[in-house]
């Protein structure tokens, strides 16, 4: 595992054609061969990611490695190399791939097989768990943070006290970390905390947390640090340990419900990534987004209920419930919003109501069907970052009108490689700024145009960025921002 140094890999133009390799281009191919033989199993992983994983910039990753085809050859050449060495040198090497506690690391990968961790170890225990054993496979002090809620701060879950309780700014969608923010984030670590070494737990191309350690391990933890992101998913579900550590302040119980209806941030697709993100997090409670992948294609959706508090989040809730309730009875678009509609009539309040679109990604065709009821439209970013209002056919909102049996009709367009959408509540356009006026589309270009990269997480994080610093004083309502990058 390499420290928090900076990336000081110099291009290869910087070098005569015969001159030596120099040390830190070799250091910087090794770990990118590390980082990739852990992820690129999965063809959904992007190279940004294993760039992130690896602590290199992009420009060095593309460097050694123009193609994904090009990294994976030097993968199967290094495989073939070690597999010609012998298999002696590996034989000490455990098949068990979950010890007791104090044996849970290895010196080499294996199958992952987390659920053995909750046999063995309470849930409330498994983050005391992971660092003891980081701290005996690397030798060195070690803590283990994970992000708060609203994706200010890392915050300490178990570890020394010698290391700080809180550690300010992670590039973060909630309570994730963006892995395109990964690199220049250890930048300003090193800054911080000199001579410490962190260690991202990835699960699925996202990061939940990192161990921090006081110098160089004596042995990788990368197999570690997996082997602990899949444990806490699982104990999370078990204890209200992590979740709590999660929180530097109470939320409102609103805002509880509103956390409990939220998928994660940043996920995977066929033909493209997701990332989603909601402001503020310990109040108010009205907005949700959704994201899941079936087999008749990934769904995604975002709404923002009437009200506020808990009456607006208890509705919410309630709209959510019949989208997933009719998804998983196998319902198309429209019958999911009439189920939706039809909830939200039958709480039998008239001031009750939903604004939403959902929608469905199909990769074969690269092509969006949604529909709208009282809701922005969807926008879409081009390869020249140009934005364009998706037009479609316009409904009322959810719950509104005097009859149950409202008539949906979608809209469908088809996207390109390269191309963003993105899905916002009104709480974006509308959000007041330090001038008086509204956040508006003007807003959201210029968020645009200070996008790091085009990649969803990337993208999110520069509107939330751009809505949280357009006035000092807090959102006047929920702010939710969903974006769907093709690949």
């Amino acid at each position: 595992m390499a420290g928090l140094a900076p990336d000081s890999e110099s291009s290869g133009a910087d070098r005569g054609a015969d001159a030596p390799v120099r040390a830190d281009a070799i250091a910087s191919r090794q770990r990118i061969l590390e980082a990739a033989r852990t992820l690129v199993g999965d063809r959904r992983v992007s190279m940004v990611e294993i760039a992130a994983a690896a602590r290199v910039g992009r420009s060095t990753l593309y460097r050694h490695f123009a193609t994904r085809q090009a990294l994976e050859d030097a993968l199967e050449d290094a495989r073939l190399d070690t597999a010609t060495s012998g298999p002696e040198r590996h034989s000490h090497v455990s098949t068990m791939p979950f010890q007791s506690p104090g044996q849970l690391g290895r010196d080499r990968p294996l199958a992952l097989e987390v659920t053995r961790v909750l046999d063995e170890v309470p849930p409330h225990l498994v983050p005391d768990q992971l660092v003891a054993e980081a701290r005996r496979v690397g030798g060195v002090a070690v803590a283990l943070y994970v992000v708060d809620i609203d994706g200010s701060h890392l915050l300490r879950l178990a570890g020394s006290e010698e290391f700080p309780e809180r550690i300010d700014d992670p590039p973060a969608l909630g309570p994730e970390i963006a892995p395109e923010g990964l690199v220049a984030f250890y930048d300003r670590l090193q800054a911080k905390l000199p001579g410490c070494v962190a260690e991202p737990l990835w699960l699925r191309g996202r990061v939940i947390g990192l161990l921090l350690c006081v110098g160089s391990p004596v042995s990788d933890l990368s197999d570690v640090a997996k082997q602990g992101a899949a444990a806490l998913e699982l104990a999370n579900d078990y204890t209200d340990y992590i979740e709590s550590a999660r929180r530097r302040k109470p939320t409102s119980p609103a805002a509880e419900i509103q956390q409990n209806l939220f998928p994660p941030r940043i996920a995977r697709i066929a033909g493209a990534q997701l990332a989603g993100v909601l402001l503020p997090s310990y109040e108010v409670g009205g907005d949700w987004f959704d994201f899941v992948e079936n087999r008749d294609g990934a769904w995604l959706a975002i709404a923002d209920a009437s009200g506020n508090g808990p009456t607006a989040a208890g509705l919410g809730a309630a709209a959510l419930g019949a989208l997933r309730a009719a998804r998983r009875s196998g319902s198309d678009l429209e019958d999911a919003l009439s189920l939706m509609h039809q909830t939200v009539r039958r709480l039998g309040n008239p001031d009750f109501f939903v604004t939403a679109l959902v929608a469905r990604w199909r990769a074969p065709t690269a092509t969006l069907t949604w529909v709208s009821c009282g809701h922005p439209p969807p926008y879409l970013v081009d390869l020249d970052d140009k934005l364009t209002a998706l037009d479609g056919p316009e409904h009322p909102a959810l719950g509104t009108g005097g009859d149950d049996n409202l008539q949906f009709e979608s809209a469908h367009h088809q996207l390109q490689p390269g191309q963003r959408l993105i899905l916002l509540t009104d709480g974006v356009i509308g959000r007041t700024t330090e001038a008086g006026g509204t956040f508006g589309v003007a807003g959201l270009r210029r968020a645009l145009e200070r996008t790091a990269e085009p990649t969803a997480a990337a993208t999110a994080m520069a509107i939330q960025q751009a809505v949280t610093d357009c006035w000092s004083e807090p959102l006047e309502d929920d702010a939710t921002i969903v974006v769907l990058a093709v690949s």
